[in-house]
């Protein structure tokens, strides 16, 4: 493997010195003074993800959403993630001001599970009928918008070829050159596939995942969030790393021949992100015909093809090329882990703990 040769620090001062320019304000900070919102709920606020998917949702999503309700204004909250997500709820649940959150599956099976959800039904939401049974399962409110695939991602300057296994994480010619931000949902979903591969099963015990996750550690530059993965491989300082398939498509696409991302011979597992009404919502009508607007064809396709994040729509059909990209080409389903998202969400903290306690701190 070589490097094409930069003018840089060491790779941990580096590290450290994006890690301080995260804290300096890269970093999304969710916004606390929000718009007065007037009694009949014509301000509409949305908090998700920020970044990338950020600007794929408004264009895809809320721009057109504003353009058929010139009477609506919405307000989009980033967030990190979904942990962050759900304690802003928890913070809010007297009074939210959030009325439409965007979570990982997990993250929503617990919100509902803690009341801070509203439900969803077919009136409310007509294009619930047209969503597979895994999109609306029982044990959460929200209802599924988008799937994404955990990748490999890696600098197309170093790997001549993609790497192709879970495996090359732990290549010992990649000391110094990995980042493991596995201390969120990356981590809780990739556990159950490590044990997989070890021939073990999640639901019984994820000590063969935890194993093969201390396998990597010693190639290990960065385990932290921030600054984020692909932030690091676009400055060299990392060439692989656990990442999203969506994300690091978007990137590459907007920075060509940096960033790229693989899905392993062994399989990857689906992170579905649902749309969720908030429980108390000052703006429960708009809410759910935002949602509604969310789930139809022609938003479904545009955001697939702005994000490479796969519809949850039956009714949209994808160009091939773009399917390719968003699930990895033929064969990739058929070594998808199906998760049982109640048995991993009711785990997914204690499972953070493993990881942070049993791999990161070692």
């Amino acid at each position: 493997m070589t490097r094409l040769p930069a003018p840089r620090l060491t790779r941990r001062v580096l590290l450290g010195g994006l890690a301080a320019a995260a804290s300096l304000g890269a970093a999304p900070r969710p916004a606390r003074a929000q718009p007065v919102r007037t009694q009949t709920g014509r301000v509409l606020t949305v908090a998700g993800f920020a970044g990338p998917f950020q600007r794929a949702f408004r264009a895809a999503v809320i721009v057109p959403f504003e353009a058929a309700h010139p009477d609506l204004r919405v307000v989009y909250r980033p967030i990190l993630n979904s942990a962050q997500l759900l304690a802003m709820l928890r913070l809010e649940r007297a009074a939210p001001e959030i009325d439409v959150a965007i979570a990982d599956i997990s993250i929503s099976i617990l919100a509902t599970a803690e009341g801070l959800l509203d439900t969803l039904s077919d009136r409310d939401v007509p294009h619930r009928a047209v969503l597979p049974d895994w999109a609306r399962p029982e044990s959460m409110n929200g209802l599924a918008f988008s799937r994404d695939n955990l990748a490999l991602l890696y600098d197309r300057r170093v790997f001549p070829t993609p790497p192709d296994s879970w495996l090359d994480l732990a290549r010992p010619d990649l000391a110094d050159e990995v980042c493991m931000p596995v201390e969120d949902t990356r981590g809780v979903v990739l556990l159950p596939l490590l044990t997989r591969m070890q021939g073990g099963d999640y639901r019984r015990s994820i000590d063969p995942g935890l194993a093969m996750m201390r396998r990597f550690a010693p190639n290990v530059a960065s385990w932290n969030a921030q600054p984020d993965l692909y932030t690091l491989i676009l400055a060299q300082s990392a060439a692989l790393g656990v990442g999203w398939n969506g994300r690091g498509q978007m990137i590459g696409r907007q920075n060509p021949g940096t960033i790229g991302a693989a899905i392993p011979r062994e399989g990857s597992v689906a992170q579905i992100n649902t749309l969720n009404l908030t429980a108390g919502s000052a703006a429960a009508g708009p809410a759910r015909a935002f949602i509604d607007h969310a789930l139809s064809v022609p938003v479904q396709t545009a955001f697939a093809t702005l994000a490479y994040y796969g519809p949850t729509n039956r009714d949209v059909v994808l160009p091939d090329a773009l399917a390719a990209s968003i699930f990895g080409g033929p064969g990739v389903a058929a070594r998808e882990l199906q998760l049982d998202w109640p048995f991993v969400s009711a785990r997914y903290s204690n499972w953070v703990r493993r990881i942070q306690r049993e791999v990161i701190s070692d």
